[in-house]
């Protein structure tokens, strides 16, 4: 199930790559079933406009509980975008490739940080985390970009 969804991430960060865009896509569900997806929207001039932003600002327009959700990415969501995740409180989060020294859960461990919790009701509870999901074709897309993700 998750592979699916990590596919079609691929496919809007290869998407977004293809027009200039920076090679990033996020697709939230519930119960296996799409609510809202985005590819890189940088070229806007926002840059808060990460695919993960604008995928959980759709999806809240739709859904005002993100709590039983899924969100999806091809990139490990950067500390901006755990923040966010947090404070949706999203209950699953799930991506391919590790960005450990950008990251919102290999470097700065956002989305698994218990200490947060003593900010209810801002901050949930830590979502669950599954990470490197065909890492292997992740990391393809940054390559084909120019990006090199062996950081």
């Amino acid at each position: 199930m998750h592979e699916k969804y990590i596919r079609r991430c691929l496919e809007l960060a290869e998407e977004s790559r293809k027009i200039g865009e920076n090679p990033f896509g996020s697709v939230i569900t519930c119960n296996d079933k799409v609510v809202a997806e985005s590819g890189g929207k940088m070229l806007s001039g926002d840059f808060t406009n990460h695919a993960e932003v604008v995928v959980m600002r759709r999806a809240r327009e739709i859904i005002s509980d993100l709590s039983e959700c899924v969100l999806y990415s091809n990139c490990e969501p950067c500390p901006m975008c755990a923040f966010m995740i947090r404070e949706l409180k999203i209950g699953t989060v799930v991506f391919s490739v590790r960005s450990p020294h950008l990251g919102g859960y290999s470097k700065w461990n956002i989305l698994e940080d218990r200490g947060l919790e003593r900010f209810k009701p801002l901050f949930s509870s830590p979502p669950k985390v599954i990470s490197e999901v065909l890492e292997k074709e992740g990391k393809e897309i940054f390559r084909r970009a120019g990006w090199t993700m062996d950081l």
